[in-house]
């Protein structure tokens, strides 16, 4: 009994023995494993930083996404070593060498791969745009509706632009996707704007109930921002397209405002300097002799306000013609006293 109970001891301590130095080993392994494993992530988010750089690569295009998910899967499993040993300054060390070295990168390219992804959702609308405007195609519902959606997507998506890393490569990118859009944006405002002007007004006048001093304060927005139309900021054509459209909107206008008008109407005008200075109305009263606050400009509207008998009238005039301009009355208003 003694023998074996001598036995078993001996037997306990020689696996002890060897038990002890096997730990230690494998402490020594497991840090060494963990420093490989984050010299491996490092040079993965190395060659990253590279491809995230326009002073490197010279271009902008996506990381290889392969070494991108590759260079993430090694940042976790060395993160997951390193976080599995003890305290010590080189369990520190390898920790801030990931920081630093290895998810600083990932997450600057992260910030360049959402301003890549950002900038095309801009380039979508602002090349199908700037198509339209080099084939002078300007009057499509399209047209507003691609303009608004760019400009909404400038707005959202900028904030992204300006996250990358590195002022090089952000110049690049705000001057690939989003210099050109704005510049589109400017182009093409003053266009848009009467369009939709024009626009909402025919779609209000289709309604059964018409707010007919809404529709004349729409017409005088939109007019007044014709002269920012005309050419060479635009092709001639889109003016006179415009112009057309606003002085239908104007005659269905005086269709329905001609139910309520308040005071008499005259049946023409004429003028003795050809529109320079006066114009006179014909009413069935008498005629009516007003001063001008600007003289008729051949294919230039005009919308003006005068004072009859006390009526307020408010006139859309279209000066086509020096002899007799053709002229629609949107509406008249006793003036309350």
């Amino acid at each position: 009994m003694k023998k074996k109970l001598i036995k078993m001891i001996l037997s306990l301590l020689i696996l002890f023995s060897i038990l002890v130095p096997s730990y230690s080993a494998s402490a020594a392994t497991s840090t060494s494993y963990a420093e490989s494993l984050v010299k491996s992530a490092e040079y993965n988010a190395n060659i990253l930083r590279k491809q995230i750089s326009y002073e490197y690569t010279k271009s902008l295009s996506m990381p290889n996404m392969i070494l991108f998910n590759q260079t993430k899967d090694s940042y976790t499993k060395a993160s997951k070593a390193v976080s599995s040993l003890k305290s010590s300054s080189t369990k520190t060390q390898l920790q801030m060498r990931l920081t630093n070295n290895v998810k600083l990168h990932i997450d600057r390219a992260v910030a360049y791969i959402d301003a890549l992804n950002a900038g095309k959702k801009i380039e979508f609308y602002s090349k199908a745009l700037n198509s339209q405007v080099e084939d002078e195609i300007y009057m499509l519902p399209r047209t507003s509706e691609y303009y608004h959606k760019m400009s909404s997507e400038i707005r959202k998506q900028a904030v992204l632009l300006y996250r990358v890393y590195g002022k090089s490569t952000r110049d690049a990118i705000l001057t690939k996707y989003k210099k050109p859009a704005e510049e589109l944006k400017h182009h093409l405002a003053y266009f848009v704007t009467v369009y939709d002007l024009i626009d909402k007004g025919f779609e209000e006048i289709s309604h059964d109930e018409v707010d007919i001093y809404s529709l004349i304060d729409l017409l005088i927005d939109a007019n007044d921002l014709m002269p920012y139309i005309q050419s060479p900021s635009y092709p001639e054509h889109v003016y006179q397209a415009l112009q057309s459209d606003m002085i239908d909107l104007a005659k269905e206008l005086s269709y329905v405002s001609e139910a309520v008008y308040e005071g008499s109407v005259f049946d023409s005008m004429s003028s003795e300097d050809g529109f320079q200075q006066t114009m006179i109305l014909h009413f069935p009263e008498g005629n009516e002799t007003y001063t001008l606050e600007s003289p008729f400009k051949p294919f230039e509207t005009q919308i003006i306000s005068l004072e009859h008998r006390g009526c307020e009238y408010t006139i859309f005039i279209n000066p086509n013609e020096e002899s007799m301009p053709q002229y629609f009355i949107l509406d008249v208003s006793k003036i309350s006293e």
